[in-house]
This record gives structure tokens, C-alpha cells and sequence, in this order.
């Protein structure tokens, strides 16, 4: 499965964003997970349900179906399942039946849920990417801009996409200063939770940056930034604005230049589609419903554009690889690492899956 040498992409050993908090409510909805149909809906509690969304009777979507209290129930012939999968009531019979529904661990933090699908005995909430490392919930911290994309690819395209970002200038050409990103200097860091790219430039003011930054924080000349890029795994990839280390008639870097994190969440939907969940945190302008429109607005284009490039990447892709060896440059380094990472967890799982049962 290109680019990995095993026969799946997809590491399954991961917590993945299941959807936005507030997409899951009393009305069940189906979402294709890792290539698993889920039943996503909240008991009368408020808390969570990731179920096997397939009703093992005749095949029909759960999701179809109603609540009864905590309860699932088929829409086609009433079988009904509790929130722990249990099948409480046929309807045909007056009873229970001795069959449970899977279900799956699911975990609500803040405005994300997440989802297991791998291993039961390797679930660990402690799994899930830190929050305190990407600012959410933190005091001083704004989340804004929440938005989806559907994107006919496999994931790891989107993967290569965000480590990568010399298409800036190209692919988001509507970006002004987007030329600081064609050939940057690089450095990497293996952090305790992410490895991150560091990348080094100078960037003028620009139109993009009053709107981010207010006009009133403008300066002459070229500021120096650091552009990080930090990889918690094949589920979570942080972009962000520049942040600027040196500005041109300032002494120190105003507080208002302040950090903006870019938060890509990457769910494979199968092994060529992928559902693509975004959102940023700030620590400025932190009262601005005018920024958070201005993050979405602009958000939901730059993914749009990744969406379009990355389709027209996967549409040939198998016939492209088998014809002409990749050429891989000097930019490429980060993604290049990242695709090792993921191959390890990929071949780890291989061996785990052919190991004979104690």
C-alpha cells in the first residue's frame, strides 16, 4: 500500500478523532471508521456511544434506526441493542436474543471525541494526544474554527501534504508572504510527545497578516519566524502561523504577533478516503469573533485546496508509483521521517496480528 511496504496504510493501534462533540447527538449518525461502519449517538446521560453501526439481522444500518431510552433500535425489524451492545429485545419473539454488538471504546475530551478501533488490550486513554501541548482548554488559549473535509485519498497523502510545506506558494497561492515557504532553512526536534519541524525564514507584512494580526502590530522590512510542525502520529498533525522571533523598530517581539496552532486531525474513512477535521487554538485577539470567521473562512479554502490537490494525486496514484520511481528532494526530509515512523508502527502490528495465541 503505497508509500508503506505492508498491505494497509492504515494504523489501527491509534486514537482517531470519531467527530466533532457537538456532531453526536440523541439522533444516531454512521460514520465509516478505519473501514468500520459506526453507530455514533448519547444515552440520556449525555455520554457517548461508538456501536458497530450494522444490525447483525439483516444487514440494515443502525443509524437508521431510533432510541429507545439508552437503547439502539434497528429500524427494519426492532432488534434492539443496549449501549453496551447487548441485544435486549426482538420484537418477533418477546425476547432478548444471546448475541451482543460490538462496541467501542470512545472517549469525549473538550469539543473532539475519539475512537478506538485496535487492540482491546492496548487501549489507553493516556494514548490520546496532549492537550496541553496544543493549548486546548488552556487559560489564555482560544479554540476557534472548527471545520471538516471529506477527501478522496488515503490518508497518508494528507500526511505527506502538511510535512511538506513547500506547495504553499503554489497550491495556496492566495497567501501573501506565501513565498517564505518555498525554500526554507529546516531543523527537526524529537520531542516527548511529537517530532517537529522547525522552519526558519524572514517575512514581510502583509495583507493576510492585518487580517490575522490587526494592522495597528504592522512593521517595515522583514520580521525573522519560526514556522513549527509537530507530528504526534498518523492521527494528529500541528501546522501553525509563523511566529515571529525578530521584528524590524521593536526591541522585543509584541505580544499581539502572538501563536496561532493549526490542528489537523486525519481519520482514515478507508484505506483511500479519509475524513480530515481541523480547528486552531490562539493567544491573542483572544475576544475576536471577526479573527474566528476570518480562520474559518480562510481554513475551509486552504483545505479545500489541499482536498483538490491530494484527489488528483490519488486518482493515478497506483499507476504512477508502478511506473516512475518517486523522486524525493531535500524538502522532502521531514515527510520522509514520518513515513519511516509509520512504517514501524505498520510492521509492529503485522508481526502482533501473526502472533500465535497464548
Amino acid at each position: 500500500m503505497y508509500p508503506f511496504t505492508t498491505t494497509t496504510g492504515i494504523v489501527r493501534n491509534r486514537w482517531y478523532i470519531a467527530a466533532f462533540a457537538d456532531e453526536i447527538t440523541r439522533q444516531p449518525m454512521e460514520r465509516t471508521l478505519l473501514g468500520t461502519p459506526v453507530a455514533l449517538y448519547r444515552r440520556e446521560d449525555g455520554a457517548p456511544v461508538a456501536m458497530y453501526g450494522i444490525c447483525p439481522h439483516r444487514y440494515f444500518p443502525l443509524a437508521q434506526g431510533t432510541l429507545r431510552g439508552d437503547a439502539l433500535v434497528c429500524g427494519y425489524h426492532g432488534f434492539t441493542f443496549g449501549p453496551d451492545g447487548k441485544c435486549v429485545a426482538v420484537p418477533s419473539q418477546g425476547t432478548g436474543a444471546g448475541f451482543c454488538q460490538p462496541t467501542y471504546p470512545i472517549e469525549e475530551r473538550g469539543p473532539l471525541c475519539w475512537i478506538w478501533l485496535g487492540d482491546a488490550d492496548k487501549c489507553d486513554p493516556g494514548l490520546i494526544p496532549p492537550y496541553d501541548d496544543i493549548e486546548m482548554g488552556t487559560p489564555g488559549w482560544r479554540y476557534s474554527s472548527p471545520n471538516y473535509a471529506h477527501l478522496k485519498g488515503r490518508a497518508q497523502l494528507l500526511v505527506d501534504n502538511l510535512m511538506d510545506l513547500t506547495h504553499l506558494p503554489y497550491v495556496h497561492h492566495h497567501i501573501s508572504g506565501g513565498e517564505a515557504m518555498a525554500d526554507p532553512k529546516m531543523r527537526e526536534e524529537q520531542r516527548e510527545r511529537s517530532y517537529r519541524v522547525v522552519r526558519m525564514g524572514k517575512l514581510p507584512w502583509t495583507g493576510f497578516n492585518v487580517l490575522v494580526w490587526g494592522a495597528e502590530n504592522g512593521y517595515e522590512g522583514l520580521a525573522d519566524f519560526d514556522q513549527l510542525t509537530d507530528f504526534y502520529g498518523p492521527e494528529l498533525i500541528r501546522t501553525g502561523f509563523p511566529i515571529m522571533t525578530a521584528v524590524p523598530g521593536h526591541d522585543t517581539v509584541p505580544p499581539e504577533l502572538g501563536t496561532m496552532h493549526i490542528m489537523h486531525g486525519i481519520t482514515p474513512e478507508t484505506e483511500h478516503s479519509t475524513h480530515y477535521f481541523g480547528f486552531s487554538t490562539r493567544n491573542f485577539r483572544l475576544d475576536s469573533t471577526e479573527l474566528d470567521e476570518f480562520q474559518y473562512q480562510s481554513d475551509c479554502k486552504i483545505r479545500q485546496q489541499d482536498v483538490v490537490a491530494i484527489e488528483a494525486v490519488e486518482a493515478r496514484l497506483e499507476h504512477s508509483a508502478s511506473t516512475q520511481r518517486e523522486l524525493l528532494v531535500r524538502s522532502d526530509g521531514p515527510a520522509v521521517k514520518v513515513r519511516r515512523l509509520i512504517q514501524k508502527m505498520l510492521d509492529a502490528e503485522a508481526v502482533e496480528s501473526k502472533e500465535p495465541a497464548a
